[in-house]
């Protein structure tokens, strides 16, 4: 029997699977190879510089590494116009878009809009060779060398920033003051320290003025930091923390499945004789047969002013949040009762996701999810019906938490990572469901029904057990294996008796009250004035009052210093936002969230306590987390620690909503010696 939803075809099996005592027939859809969810293709990096027509030496995943002994690895990396298609359910057909895209060794053509994924060791030197391949005309640089920074300008020029790395900001390591023109090229080093933390991160351009364009267009990869350091104790009785790979097995002693998956708002369009964005009569945006989609202008970004409300064009555009590469994809071979390590990136700009796997009734599967929000929603209702999955989260921003925190449901901001432990308790089909957000939860700022992301097939038997306990099982198994013998194993199998804890991985120590050497404020403001454009600031907060307000509010300006921070200082900030909710993002050095109060001054990121609509606030169990980007609020007061650690230099601190931070909303940072001045700032941002 077949039947056909929106741009698949299904076929069920005619024969039921056969196996153990108690294991359950599955009659499961199969999806098109077309729509099944690809790992992003791993970069194969080589261990020496290759000379020109000559490859150099090619190195394998798991490569050796020797005590005391780190290698350099090269890889080059392309900018350049990449034609393709992305799918639109909405219509059923695949639509023909040309946009900028990174290229390189491994590339997948048929995700050709989701970068290589690069893994590294710890104490390896990463030389990239960045080749901008963009035309060298563009129409988009202004002819004046006076015009305004913060309109989005020069979208063929890039560079590239390694975000949430724990790496030099100056020279040509994660410089995001650089500007690389189209027909350049320039070889990046980063230094990954012998002591990085292993975990999760991310890559995507950074040019102020043309962020927003380029990550839009699928110009991000996952960043992975690889670790095989066990925990240890000194002679002190000191614990030094080790990698928590190390302690991701299974009771095989391989490492535990993992899955890498990028969330991207591809925000392309196709224009009519006029120049204007081709719609529906719905609004929606449309491609007709001969159009190729793009992204050119800064029109397909920001909000639309209807009737008093502010509408995003992205929610008007019915493009869809697609996972690597894909739009409504499949995930597939995921085996009932095993855990699995989820990699989660949030790599897009215009979307939050409130993440959640609820089981499909499989009497629904002939049912059309439909192509508007409201008919997903009702077919959401009518199909994916279990109740949400446990999901245990090990790491946030790729740094590992002190606990695992179990909950059924999790947000994800632009900028954001997490790592989840999943374990599926029987076969069939799952949904991944965009559950509902309040509407000042959202970076729109905008309350949607649920959408249907993907589905997970899940093969095998009826695990028998809940999740938790096959979560715990495993762990433990792992830690009597991997672990050294004596202090460390028995520390670390009491810490899973004990709630799961994770103390023997987490690489980030608290922030005492002692160590706190200065205080600082950070706001966010979107200021609109009648007959102008908005202007989108940051600024400082004002508490003379009793009631925070804004403080030495404005626009980025790129002469200016706004930040000066001091090397090996301790700071606590607190975070604000007068105008909607923004995530805020800064690099090089990541924070520990101490406390997030909500409007009326109550405490939110402890245990979660849903609201009316069973929606909980989205800092729950954040406190005393580790992090880089944390979405403010509107009218919430966050406060958070940071280390000023090992590493001088410039960057900045910005808004993660990459449009606002094109036109505005972002602040220059200076980490220096103490007495070492204002030494001037490059002109890479003009």
């Amino acid at each position: 029997m077949k039947f056909t939803r929106p741009g698949r075809l299904f076929a069920l099996s005619s024969t039921l699977a056969l196996g153990l005592a108690g294991q359950v027939a599955s009659a499961s859809p199969q999806p098109a190879s077309s729509r099944i969810v690809q790992e992003p293709p791993t970069a194969l990096l080589r261990g020496a510089p290759p000379e020109p027509g000559v490859s150099g030496q090619r190195l394998s995943a798991d490569r050796q590494r020797t005590a005391g002994t780190r290698s350099e690895v090269f890889y080059e990396l392309a900018v350049r116009y990449v034609d393709g298609k992305i799918h639109n359910p909405d219509t059923g057909t695949d639509d023909a878009v040309r946009l900028r895209a990174f290229q390189g060794e491994a590339v997948d053509p048929k995700i050709p809009y989701v970068a290589p994924k690069v893994e590294l060791w710890p104490g390896e030197t990463f030389r990239l060779t960045l080749r901008n391949e963009l035309p060298a005309d563009d129409p988009s640089c202004p002819a004046s060398p006076d015009h305004d920074h913060n309109v989005p300008h020069c979208f063929n020029s890039t560079n590239i920033h390694t975000h949430g790395l724990w790496v030099s900001p100056a020279g040509n390591s994660d410089n995001v003051l650089l500007k690389i023109p189209p027909q350049t090229d320039f070889q990046y080093e980063f230094k990954v320290s012998a002591d990085h933390p292993a975990g999760t991160f991310w890559y995507h351009p950074h040019l102020h003025g043309t962020t927003a364009l380029q990550v839009s267009s699928g110009m991000a990869g996952p960043l992975i930091i690889r670790g095989d350091r066990l925990p240890r104790v000194e002679g002190d009785g000191t614990l030094i923390p080790g990698d928590i790979d190390t302690l991701l097995t299974a009771p095989n002693g391989r490492p535990l499945r993992e899955r890498t998956l990028i969330f991207q708002q591809i925000a392309y369009a196709c224009r009519d004789e006029n120049g204007d964005i081709r719609t529906d009569a719905d609004g929606k945006w449309l491609c007709n047969a001969g159009d190729v989609g793009g992204i050119e202008r800064y029109d397909q970004f920001g909000v639309v002013p209807t009737n008093g409300t502010f509408p995003t064009l992205w929610s008007r555009s019915g493009r869809r949040t697609a996972i690597n590469g894909l739009v409504e994809p499949y995930v597939v071979d995921a085996r009932a009762g095993e855990v699995e390590r989820w990699r989660f990136i949030h790599a897009g700009v215009r979307d939050s996701i409130r993440l959640s796997f609820r089981k499909l009734d499989p009497a629904q599967l002939p049912a059309i999810p439909g192509t508007s929000r409201q008919a997903r929603e009702r077919f959401i209702q009518k199909a994916c019906t279990g109740q949400p999955l446990a999901q245990f989260a090990i790491a946030g921003d790729g740094l590992t938490r002190n606990a695992v925190s179990t909950r059924d449901a999790t947000v994800f901001q632009p900028g954001y990572r997490e790592d989840l432990l999943m374990v599926f308790p029987e076969p069939g089909t799952y949904c991944i469901v965009d559950e509902t957000l309040r509407q000042e939860q959202s970076v729109n700022n905008e309350s949607y029904p649920r959408e249907l992301l993907g589905y997970v097939e899940v093969k095998g038997s009826t695990a028998g057990r809940a999740p938790e306990a096959v979560l715990r099982q495993t762990l433990e198994t792992a830690a009597k294996v991997r672990m050294p013998r004596g202090a460390v194993r028995d520390r670390v199998l009491a810490d899973l008796a004990d709630g799961l804890k994770l103390s023997a991985f987490a690489p980030n120590t608290d922030i005492a009250d002692h160590e706190l050497s200065g205080e600082r404020t950070l706001s966010f403001q979107i200021v609109l004035a009648p007959g102008q454009p908005p202007s989108f600031e940051v600024g400082k907060i004002d508490f003379s009052s009793g009631t925070p307000a804004p403080l030495e509010s404005a626009p980025y300006d790129p002469e200016q210093m706004q930040r000066q921070l001091v090397l090996d200082a301790v700071e606590e900030w607190k975070l604000t936002s007068f105008s909607f909710g923004h995530p805020f993002h800064i690099h090089v050095n990541p924070f520990q969230i101490l406390s997030v109060k909500d409007p009326e001054g109550r405490e939110v990121s402890g245990a979660p306590i849903p609201d009316e609509d069973g929606i909980p606030s989205q800092y729950a169990n954040m406190q005393g987390t580790w992090r880089d980007t944390v979405f403010v609020q509107e009218g919430h007061l966050i406060t958070i620690r940071s280390r000023y650690r090992r590493y001088t230099g410039d960057f900045v601190l910005h808004c993660h909503i990459l449009d606002h931070e094109d036109q505005g909303m972002m602040q220059n940072v200076r980490i220096s010696l103490p007495g070492g001045g204002d030494t001037g700032m490059p002109d890479g941002h003009h």
